[in-house]
């Protein structure tokens, strides 16, 4: 065990800090770019803590889309440029392969906006 802390405490200590003492010491002209910087340090330690399991979810998923279409082994770039050469091939026009493109999409897209910004799927979760 280390006495040093890892960076999602830094960051989460940091933006304690930021928020409850130096955002109000901040001129007003300056309050707007002070909680970006709160933002950014939530966003960074959210991406830290899901954004390896939101990746290798999302690698998974088209490894199952394109497991029919054209099976393709590689790191999540090369399978987002597999799926995109797969749609333009036609390879998800039939209502059922469609269905699960759209399903596939939504489901990334939720856990990307689940790190960017989880107030957005307060109504759709």
């Amino acid at each position: 065990m280390s006495d040093i802390p890892d960076a999602p405490n830094l960051l989460a200590t940091a933006r304690k800090l930021l928020l409850a003492e130096l955002l109000p010491a901040l001129p007003e002209d300056l309050r707007y770019a002070g909680l970006m910087v709160a933002n950014a340090m939530a966003i960074a330690a959210r991406e830290h803590d899901q954004d390896a399991e939101a990746l290798r979810a999302e690698a998974a998923g088209l490894r199952e889309l394109l497991a029919t279409a054209s099976p393709v082994d590689g790191d999540i770039a090369a399978l987002r440029r597999a799926l995109a050469a797969a749609i333009r091939a036609g390879a998800f026009d039939n209502p059922a392969q469609q269905a699960a493109l759209i399903a596939h999409l939504a489901r990334s897209s939720a856990d990307r906006t689940a790190i960017s910004n989880p107030k957005a799927l307060r109504d759709t979760r």
